[in-house]
């Protein structure tokens, strides 16, 4: 039975997927939706509030949060933990059809991955193509790719520029030839359609008949016809130019010395392993670089989720190891006997092939919190009292006629009760756990699980196989030694022991002053929700005055990764500024986020040899750059901070109300208060008003005079100034 505790131990062992972290973030369904060129509060008016109101009443959702940017609206709907993902984006999905919304806006629903499911980042490099090219890349090539890999939810991409037909119109010779914008767009829409014929017989074979018409090429686009004059045709290229050009930038991405550079972000389908997926995803990069980029075109990863994992890893192997073997050597010590120390020694590495096994049947994965909490003296505590007992009965009826077997199964007998209730009350002080809801709950419960199952484990083994073990290896009988130094202590022990039965009242008060005190020195300690882990890199969150522009915003990116990459500390540096075109991360161009891939430990060579001494010294370059705010967190650490307060920082504070100034003054009020607080190092109110517009007021009477309508003149202006698709 053992032999195949082991076996399947073992093989649960291999399968069980390591994780750094479980995923704290509730079920999230995120209705993302564009509009361009229109301002926030356009956006909020017409697209947010509609799909805010939609949402209402959606069974087991929690809350609801949104924010309007310019161009794009982003509502988070927050289910209620232990709630099917699946079930959550089936209702979602089924009443966004009800919500009305401006023609030809519809919203997407973000990939089926959790906040933290990024799990691989990549650039794309080339010697001699531009950003553009790379971006095209990426969005017809790689992205598929990856996509078609199982486990993955989404590969989003990241700077370069949208590759676009442009038709650059000359406003003199439009209305020289007494044309509109509106009539550019019709005749370009007109003139770009393939049609169906149906089909027809000839000479006893079939045939499709198709009308070919759609624009292929630059010289295409400039030939259509927009009006005829006096037999002369007016032809697009006739009053402007086309050329290829690039969408407008909503974003960048910086490389290292790269200003512009292409990013593809993946992420984890909820529910995966891990591990599982990124090896495959690994291969596929694999396969891209070999057999389908073009051989100047290359896939180069710099963050990948497995070193984290790996980390943990060794992490909680050291922890294994460590606990294991100072368990054993304390053993060996106190019982003074080899044989009964390793006896006792191999209920731990059963006890957790037990709990390996039970949480490859629950389809867990284990973490640092999980299996970095097991307690090896609770796991050995039954095992010890089973053996100490056998041992000591052996001994004393050595030289009796009744045989080690019988001996064994009266001493085993002996204290089976009390061990089995003593396993039983640890075992309910885990109980509580179960009944913690939301993060803490999805925190907790798996480290209750793993030590709930162990418990059993090691139970099961000491009251089965520890007693074989001893009949067999204490079959020729023992002796029990003398151990000088726990004498010592016992005689230490029996001294004190008496002193407390000879002074009942004295102990019980001495007793309560303890207790009393320990209690009052709990308010001074300090306590985290979640143990730190050291992912071995740092994520740097720049963020600037909430009015700076693109262009302005990507002139500071590169100083500051400049000063990034001047510690030798650091290997790579990565920057986003601003938002990815699919709008999954909703931010605008004050908002510049910092990639700093970091050497090991035993390489740093500088004057400080810690992350918290590097980030020291990296505030105080950055302090070069007032009026911006810096923040330091990890990768994965940021992501949960995102998942739990809809913030970028972990921890916030939150005003509600329905009156936007009176907000932004209390905000400001909240932000002096905190600033005086003791540990707290930077506060940022995060503004929502004070956005600068160009207001253009259209005077209806005025345009009244020209037959023009409202929609014409908002026509005109986003074709000029926004631009507008065709």
């Amino acid at each position: 039975m053992t032999l195949i505790l082991i076996g399947a131990g073992t093989r649960s062992l291999d399968r069980l997927p390591v994780d750094a972290y479980p995923d704290l973030s509730p079920p999230i369904v995120e209705l993302i939706t564009q509009w361009p060129g229109h301002a926030a509060e356009e956006v909020e008016r017409l697209i947010t509030v509609p799909v805010e109101r939609g949402m209402n009443g959606i069974p087991e959702m929690a809350t609801v949060r949104s924010i309007s940017l310019y161009g794009l609206s982003d509502v988070i709907l927050t289910y209620q933990t232990g709630t099917d993902i699946y079930f959550a984006r089936q209702q979602a999905f089924n009443r966004v059809g009800d919500v009305s919304l401006p023609s030809g806006i519809a919203p997407s629903m973000s990939p089926l991955s959790s906040p933290s499911g990024l799990i691989y980042r990549y650039v794309l490099q080339s010697a001699d193509r531009s950003p553009m090219e790379l971006k095209t890349f990426e969005d017809w090539v790689i992205q598929p790719q990856y996509k078609s890999v199982p486990g993955v939810a989404d590969d989003s991409g990241f700077g370069g520029g949208t590759m676009q037909y442009q038709v650059l119109l000359d406003p003199a010779r439009i209305a020289s030839v007494g044309l509109s914008v509106t009539q550019v767009q019709s005749a370009l829409a007109a003139n770009n359609s393939n049609g169906g014929g149906g089909f027809y017989s000839q000479g006893g074979q079939f045939y499709y008949v198709r009308g070919l018409g759609r624009l292929s090429t630059l010289e295409d686009i400039g030939n259509v016809v927009l009006a005829v004059h006096d037999g002369t045709p007016v032809l697009v290229k006739d009053i402007g130019r086309v050329v290829i050009g690039i969408a407008p930038r909503l974003g960048e991405f910086g490389y290292q010395s790269q200003d512009d550079a292409v990013e593809g972000v993946i992420l984890l389908r909820t529910g995966e392993k891990t591990q599982d997926v990124l090896k495959r995803v690994e291969a596929k990069t694999k396969e891209l670089n070999e057999e389908i980029l073009p051989k100047d075109v290359k896939v180069l990863p710099f963050y990948d989720r497995s070193d984290l994992v790996e980390l943990t890893t060794q992490t909680v192997e050291r922890n294994l190891l460590r606990g294991m073997l100072l368990v054993v050597v304390v053993l060996i010590f106190f019982l003074y006997n080899f044989r009964a120390g390793l006896i006792v020694a191999a209920t731990i590495p059963l006890a957790l092939l037990f709990a390996f096994i039970c949480l490859d049947l629950q389809n867990a994965s284990a973490n640092l919190l999980s299996i970095g909490a097991v307690d090896f003296g609770i796991l050995v505590d039954a095992a010890v009292v089973m053996v100490e007992n056998i041992f000591r009965q052996i001994a004393l009826r050595r030289g009796n006629s009744i045989s080690v077997a019988e001996i064994i199964r009266e001493a085993a007998a002996e204290v089976d009760r009390p061990l089995f209730y003593s396993v039983a009350v640890i075992v309910a002080s885990f109980l509580p756990i179960y009944v913690l809801a939301g993060p803490s709950g999805t925190l907790f419960k798996p480290m209750a699980d793993t030590m709930v199952f162990a418990l059993i484990g090691s139970l099961i083994v000491t009251l089965t196989l520890l007693p074989v073990l001893c009949a067999w290896f204490m079959r020729k009988g023992v002796q029990e030694k003398r151990n000088a130094a726990f004498e010592s202590i016992k005689s230490i022990y029996t001294k004190g022991l008496d002193f407390c039965l000879r002074h009942l009242w004295g102990t019980a008060i001495a007793s309560a002053i303890l207790l009393a005190a320990s209690l009052l020195l709990i308010p001074r300690i300090g306590a985290e929700f979640m143990p730190h882990l050291d992912e071995g890199a740092l994520w740097v969150r720049a963020t600037m005055p909430y009015t700076i522009s693109f262009d302005e915003s990507a002139k500071i990116a590169p100083k500051v990764r400049d000063i990034l990459r001047s510690f030798p500390e650091v290997t790579t540096v990565a920057s986003e500024l601003g938002r990815p075109d699919d709008g999954t991360d909703p931010t605008g161009f004050f908002n510049v986020e910092f990639f700093v891939g970091l050497k090991p430990y035993s390489q740093w060579t500088g004057s400080y040899r810690s992350k918290s001494g590097l980030t020291e010294a990296i505030n105080k370059k950055l302090a070069a750059f007032p009026g911006i705010n810096f923040n330091y967190t990890q990768p994965a650490e940021d992501a949960v901070d995102e998942a739990e307060t809809g913030l970028k920082s972990a921890l916030a504070v939150k005003v509600f109300g329905s009156n936007l100034d009176t907000l932004e003054q209390k905000g400001k009020a909240i932000k002096q208060i905190l600033e005086g607080v003791r540990g707290i190092r930077e506060v940022t109110v995060v503004q929502e008003l004070g956005q600068p517009s160009l207001i253009i007021n259209i005077n209806r009477a005025r345009i009244a005079r020209y037959g023009l309508n409202i929609e014409d003149i908002n026509s005109l202006i986003q074709t000029a100034i926004g631009g507008d698709v065709a």
